[in-house]
């Protein structure tokens, strides 16, 4: 779909159950001298064989991808690249933070889940091998990729026209959203979802609660015309645009209100606090808002709001001497 002049974007699918293809995320394409794509989603469940589809639909030619950028490393961002180079002989670039965990497919799986460490085995009750063949399962295997180029904040990329890197750390230390200013748009890539998350998406060890506050702060300050997320529905107009950060920033300013308002004396566990925080969360979704949680409890802990103590054999929480 032609969602501004020269500017491309492909829906990527549900996250809702775990099936071949479920979670690929959106895809944007933008116009230039070549073409240019930002993230890739994944191959299996036939999801890039239909974003090749709806390319063409569009008019535009995949073999005529020139670069390949990646918000940050995660599979369902990335796993589809391979398939766009062979095609095209694309080059690629990401943040530099970022290239250690594209061109390691261990440790790119660590640092999703085992470097959540004595908290992987709540989060994930799952053996770690059978984590892995899950997330296979889903998103395919990943194969090798070198990154041809690093980009800082700022970099500019001019190819007939420009995207502009703007570093928006906080789903991962190296995420970076992709602004194209003549069309003002924002590809934004995990910045927020509202589809699989609460808003803001801190799901994995290398999420930090205080770096996504300031980058949703840094993107309402882009004045973006169109957001483009890396999960869900485009969001079109300034306004509306704005709103809809807006609220994902109100709503994560109020994570640690809402988790001293669960704790007590009583120590609570992490799925504990879950579902005092979140009641209701389906089971598809129960991991990711746990992870969540978790970063928020991280920051709290610091700050010294909360305090970790033993429940079970387990970590668990009760309020810290430290309150606002």
């Amino acid at each position: 779909m032609e969602i501004a002049d020269g500017v491309f974007t492909y829906l990527g699918r549900l996250g809702d159950k775990i099936r071949p293809g479920a979670g690929s995320s959106s895809v944007t394409v933008v116009k230039g001298d070549y073409l240019v794509m930002i993230d890739t989603g994944v191959v299996s469940g036939g999801a890039f064989d239909d974003l090749v589809s709806r390319m063409k639909a569009d008019g535009l030619d995949p073999r005529d991808v020139r670069l390949v950028v990646f918000t940050h490393a995660h599979w369902d961002h990335i796993n589809a690249a391979s398939k766009v180079i062979s095609r095209s002989g694309a080059g690629t670039a990401a943040a530099l933070k970022e290239i250690p965990y594209i061109e390691d497919h261990k440790k790119n799986f660590n640092a999703f889940i085992r470097d959540f460490a004595e908290f992987a085995g709540e989060i994930f009750p799952l053996p770690l091998p059978v984590a892995r063949l899950l997330i296979r399962y889903a998103w395919g295997r990943q194969p090798g990729l070198t990154v041809s180029q690093s980009l800082d904040d700022g970099d500019t990329l001019n190819f007939g026209r420009e995207i502009r890197a703007a570093a928006l750390p906080g789903h991962t230390d190296g995420h970076m959203g992709c602004f194209i200013p003549d069309a003002g748009v924002l590809a934004s890539g995990d910045l927020v979802d509202f589809e699989n998350s609460e808003g803001m998406d801190l799901n994995n060890p290398r999420s930090s609660y205080e770096s996504a506050v300031g980058s949703i702060k840094r993107a309402i300050s882009l004045n973006p015309d169109i957001l483009i997320p890396g999960h869900g529905e485009p969001v079109v107009g300034r306004q509306r645009v704005r709103e809809m950060l807006e609220g994902g920033l109100a709503g994560g300013l109020e994570y640690p209100a809402l988790i001293k308002g669960v704790l007590g004396k009583t120590p609570l566990r992490l799925k504990e606090i879950l579902r005092a925080v979140f009641p209701g969360t389906p089971f598809s979704t129960e991991a990711m808002r746990m992870m969540l949680v978790l970063i928020v409890i991280l920051y709290m802990e610091k700050r010294g709001e909360v305090r970790r103590v033993v429940k079970k054999g387990r970590p668990a929480w009760v309020l810290g001497e430290k309150q606002e």
